[in-house]
């Protein structure tokens, strides 16, 4: 029977730092290391109202359940931890043999709940019992903490994002392309003022990629507004940036490019987190945007007196060439979030839908 207790405390013991190892490093290290616990416990919620919508294709629905996707994950993976480390500290209260009389499961678990939650209203007997019950207040008490300052740090990236979003709507329209944002620039005299929409969406590029892969439930949180969307956004302001730089007869604006550059570097480190296989953009590779969707948006720019190059064969070939950067990766995401779809948009209910791996994790 001792030799019972013992490898029952070891096991224990094991599950209770591994649950604990989980909880830093996805709260406190401030870098984006996936933790399979974690993974796991998002991936039933996912799957779960995944199956709920088979068969319903239109979006309001598909926005309304997914809207519970990123908060049902979040409240599990908590209460998750919560559990395990409960249900841990049971059997070591069951290993050590508290002598109080009584089913000694039942009392453990009464012991167990006790000491993390502090209540005190069950004593452990014997040294060992007590350094258990003490170990679990510790715990439970630093878990709180933690969960204490872990909801304000999500919720407060999730309000920056979406703050830069609804700015983009306002001056754009819904849904935003890159072809409207040019256009409305122009209409309202503003359009030697880009590099300011530019120098903000880099920023924001660089802080979705560090907070959406140290966050990553922030990928399926979806906009106050059912067709914003931050792939969508972030779509529309690549094809914007790659329209001035392609097919405007202006002066260089280096924003522009560093905006792509920002772009795509934060896709990238995403897709690369979430397990997208073979996903590495090419340069001069098709795209999914017709020829047709181009031209007809030129045509649009020109009537409204933007400036425009007039070799506009060379125009569409460089911003293919730019566009198949990020189109692949705006595709997998746009599909994989259920995002809503611009008439540039390159996914669609038929686009296969990928799911992050549980075991194939990302490198960094």
């Amino acid at each position: 029977m001792l030799i019972v207790r013992i490898v029952v405390a070891a096991l224990a013991l094991a599950e209770v730092l591994a649950v604990l190892l989980s909880v830093l490093r996805s709260v406190v290290l401030p870098r984006a290391v996936p933790t399979r616990l974690a993974r796991l416990t998002f991936l039933v919620v996912r799957v779960s109202l995944l199956a709920r919508l088979r068969g319903r294709t239109d979006y309001e629905t598909r926005d309304r359940v997914l809207a519970l996707q990123a908060p049902l994950g979040l409240f599990a993976q908590l209460l998750v931890w919560a559990l395990l480390i409960y249900l841990g500290f049971a059997a070591l209260f069951w290993a050590v043999g508290d002598t109080s009389p009584g089913d000694p499961v039942a009392r453990a678990l009464e012991l167990s709940g006790s000491s993390m939650l502090t209540l005190g209203f069950d004593t452990p007997n014997g040294v060992l019992s007590d350094f258990v019950a003490f170990s679990a207040a510790g715990v439970g008490l630093t878990l709180l903490a933690l969960v204490i300052t872990y909801l304000p740090s999500v919720y407060g990236a999730f309000s920056r994002r979406e703050a830069v979003i609804a700015k983009l709507v306002v001056r754009v329209g819904s849904p935003p392309t890159g072809a409207a944002l040019l256009e409305r620039s122009w209409n309202l005299g503003r359009f030697d003022q880009l590099e300011e929409v530019w120098e903000g969406w880099e920023d924001w590029f660089i802080e979705v990629s560090e907070s959406h892969t140290t966050f990553p439930q922030l990928v399926f949180f979806r906009s106050p507004h059912p067709r914003n969307h931050w792939v969508l956004s972030a779509e529309c302001v690549l094809d914007g940036a790659a329209l001035l730089m392609t097919a405007c007869d202006v002066l260089r604006q280096s924003r522009s490019e560093l905006c792509v550059e920002a772009g795509v570097g934060a896709l990238l480190v995403m897709t690369e987190f979430l397990g997208v296989p073979d996903r590495l953009p090419e340069e001069d590779a098709e795209i999914a945007l017709p020829q047709e969707t181009f031209a007809a948006a030129i045509r649009q720019l020109g009537e409204e007196g933007v400036p425009l190059r007039e070799d506009q064969d060379a125009a569409w070939r460089e911003f293919r060439q730019i566009r198949a950067r990020y189109e692949p990766l705006i595709a997998v995401l746009g599909r994989m979030t259920d995002a809503p779809r611009s008439d540039w948009s390159s996914w669609s209910a038929s686009t296969a839908r990928h799911n992050p791996p549980l075991f194939r994790l990302g490198k960094r």
